[in-house]
């Protein structure tokens, strides 16, 4: 902010100029001194005449669409560097700010989802083979439609969080700026971009697998030679690959920002979302891991309550009565919609602010959102 104000300065009201840069007005200009030693006396009326009037150049023009005060928090953050307090509280703001797109957006992407998981689950209770609610299984396999909705649904929610997340950044990119958004503008802005953001959660996701597999090697070979000391290296590599393949998922939400926000491709996006978080990498990751630890203690004890009352449902369900499993889907789905909704919209939240927090810190990207923001006003 210091670098758009510390070029002008308020003047106190004598010369009738406001808002005018240092160095635009010149003083007044002086009569020339009599030389030395000249005795030409003035004539008497002159000795009682106005003094002449000072010749005073015109200060030029202020920049046009200047940030002024109100520029600065035009929306639902001020537009300076976010503090670690505002990325945790930020996006409840965001929620309440601009709720058809920051809430709407991911329900309507997880309420598709949970369509085909319910229906995936309802096709495993009453599927034979499984022996979920009876008393024994038949011998026929599992059903095909069973297994093809299934897939299904985990595709559908394994992209569910990259789509909604996406959304997400489109709503909090206009709250930034005092503007909101409908869900069908944001679904028509995401549209143009959404092969990039899906091909940004493809190279990420393998990139993350395979930093991971080594672990899996390790642990089904020590299963299959009876080794538990094989199997038990196995999983302390996969811990440990585990939080190397963090930074990965980490690096592709943020250039999944990227893509929506500046329509770049996957790759540009990916090598961008590296470059603007440059000497904030190890403090965006503690952001991530602490607002993550956060977000996932709530909404696990909040399906952990969903699932105790759904499980009393299908105790009673066991006994023959299928309006109780049929209860038990229904709360089952009801608290996986809330609890991945409130969450890929907190965690959207975040990684836009991220990218957003970035940029301003390296790029002066506050003087730009705060020119945009006056520009919109006039």
């Amino acid at each position: 902010m210091g670098r758009v104000w510390k070029d002008f300065r308020v003047n106190d009201g004598t010369n009738g100029q406001d808002w005018v840069a240092p160095g635009q007005v010149t003083e007044p200009a002086l009569p020339d001194a009599a030389p030395a030693g000249a005795q030409t006396p003035a004539p008497a009326s002159a000795q009682y005449a106005a003094p002449a009037q000072p010749q005073v150049v015109a200060a030029s023009a202020a920049p046009q669409a200047a940030p002024t005060y109100r520029s600065w928090q035009p929306g639902i953050i001020p537009l300076r560097p976010v503090s670690f307090g505002e990325f945790l509280g930020v996006p409840f703001k965001a929620m309440r700010f601009n709720r058809g797109v920051v809430i709407g957006g991911p329900l309507l992407v997880v309420g598709a989802s949970m369509l085909l998981l319910a229906a995936a689950l309802w096709l495993a209770f009453t599927d034979p083979s499984l022996a979920i609610t009876a008393p024994t299984a038949s011998t026929t396999g599992v059903q095909a439609s069973t297994i093809i909705v299934g897939i299904a649904a985990l595709i559908a929610l394994l992209l569910a969080e990259a789509i909604a997340s996406s959304l997400v950044a489109l709503g909090l990119a206009r709250a930034i700026l005092g503007e909101r958004i409908s869900v069908a503008e944001a679904f028509k802005a995401l549209g143009p971009r959404l092969g990039g953001v899906l091909l940004v959660w493809l190279i990420t996701t393998l990139a993350s697998l395979l930093l991971v597999a080594p672990g899996f090697v390790l642990i089904i070979a020590g299963i299959a030679e009876d080794s538990a000391v094989m199997a038990g290296f196995g999983w302390l590599a996969l811990f440990g690959l585990g939080l190397l393949s963090f930074p990965v998922y980490m690096m592709g939400a943020i250039a999944r920002v990227v893509v929506v926000l500046e329509r770049k491709g996957a790759i540009a996006s990916i090598k961008r979302s590296i470059q603007v978080t440059r000497g904030r990498f190890w403090w965006s990751i503690l952001i991530v891991l602490v607002t993550a630890l956060i977000i996932g203690i709530t909404m696990q004890v909040l399906q952990y309550m969903f699932t105790i009352v759904g499980f009393v449902f299908l105790g009673l369900g066991i006994s023959g009565e299928w309006v109780y499993t049929m209860v038990f889907v229904i709360i089952m789905v009801v608290g996986a919609v809330i609890t991945y909704v409130f969450t890929y919209a907190y965690m959207g939240t975040v990684y836009a602010l991220i990218y957003t927090d970035a940029r301003i810190r390296h790029e002066g990207f506050d003087l730009d959102l705060a020119r945009a923001a006056e520009a919109r006003r006039g």
